[in-house]
């Protein structure tokens, strides 16, 4: 397997779109829950463990920037070939492809949920998984600057959504914030810790890294994009503890969508319908991007072509998903993938930053005696 990944000028993107990617796969069917989990940690000051979230991100993005800086055009598959060699490296990305591959189970086990419960209880869960992985499957076919265009032209479709939660910011109750600092600091990291499959997804820009055309600035743009879901995570989390009282949000699945009810106008008065429709803009993203990480990657190590690669993972998440039929199930599955890309997000980039520095540095002085 080659380290260095030479793409061609037609496939490469703009830096500025970055942003988009990643924080479209960032954001989906994390936010809609995210409150719940990190307030059954951190109670009241739930915000500020996504403000320390957002700086452990911030920290691990530099990191990733660090180590692809150490590459002219390499990717993290190319990378762990390079420092821990052929076998070792391609097991470690067989992992990273595995673990994008359970990330799209539990994007479309949650998001068909809520369809189920918001607008078609009796549609078969097949049916919906089919749609969704045909929109998936054509739009990755497309390949990696068809996923940047999706990315881009959703956030423009979607972002505006954010405006109708007017009307709960206007019923927020601001003596739920009290006591400011009343949660120990073990609870508060508790609660980061439980906002990570909310956030995790940034990770792509190690398989993204070698399409950016102007990689001077791709590190600005991917922090842009993390503090930019931080920010939203933390209005989203600010907006639901200020409306909904305590016990109320402990209770609440998806809190996000519950505010969406109370939202109403003269020509619409169940909100929260359309927005769980708009809500497959959001979710599209998430899923393509994976799709494509996942398909990358097996084609990275294994040498095989992304088409046949791709038809086949389809046909296995599909397979996949109409087996998990339990809520509990789903929990727990959706657990396992966010403790695996915590690891791979936001613990792996500040081990893997010294070792990728340590080995270039032994290279380096053999090269001087030499």
């Amino acid at each position: 397997m080659k380290i260095q990944l030479q793409v061609p000028v037609g496939l490469q993107i703009k830096a500025f779109y970055l942003f988009f990617l990643i924080h479209t796969v960032q954001v989906g069917s994390g936010i809609m829950g995210v409150s719940t989990h990190v307030y059954s940690q951190a109670k009241q000051d739930a915000w500020i463990s996504i403000i320390v979230a957002g700086i452990w991100m911030s920290i691990s993005v530099f990191c990733m920037s660090r180590i692809l800086q150490q590459y002219e055009s390499a990717d993290l598959p190319g990378i762990q070939v390079d420092i821990f060699g052929r076998i070792i490296g391609k097991f470690l990305g067989t992992v990273a492809a595995l673990y994008f591959f359970g990330f799209m189970i539990t994007l479309l086990l949650n998001y068909i949920e809520v369809v189920q419960v918001f607008l078609f209880p009796t549609i078969p869960t097949w049916l919906v998984c089919f749609f969704l992985l045909s929109l998936v499957v054509y739009a990755v076919l497309g390949g990696i600057r068809v996923i940047v265009g999706v990315s881009f032209l959703f956030f423009v479709g979607t972002v505006w959504l954010l405006a109708v939660l007017y009307k709960p910011i206007t019923l927020m109750e601001w003596n739920h914030f009290l006591p400011i600092m009343g949660t120990s600091y073990t609870d508060i990291i508790k609660g980061a810790y439980k906002s990570t499959y909310s956030l995790i997804g940034f990770e792509a820009l190690l398989f993204v890294y070698p399409y950016v055309q102007n990689k001077q600035k791709a590190h600005l743009a991917a922090q842009q994009a993390v503090w930019g879901t931080t920010i939203l995570t933390l209005a989203v989390v600010v907006i639901t503890i200020g409306y909904f009282s305590g016990p109320q949000l402990e209770r609440l699945i998806w809190p996000t969508l519950s505010m969406f009810k109370i939202i109403q106008f003269s020509f619409a008065e169940r909100f929260d319908i359309i927005a769980v429709g708009l809500w497959m803009m959001v979710i599209l993203p998430n899923m393509v991007t994976a799709m494509w990480l996942c398909t990358h990657t097996f084609k990275r190590i294994y040498g095989l072509r992304q088409k046949q690669v791709l038809y086949m993972l389809a046909a296995l998440l599909f397979l996949g998903t109409i087996l998990f039929q339990d809520r509990l199930q789903i929990n727990y599955f959706t657990d396992m993938v966010a403790t695996l890309g915590f690891y791979i997000a936001f613990v792996y980039p500040l081990v893997l930053l010294p070792i990728v520095l340590l080995k270039n540095y032994i290279r380096r002085k053999r090269g001087t005696s030499q």
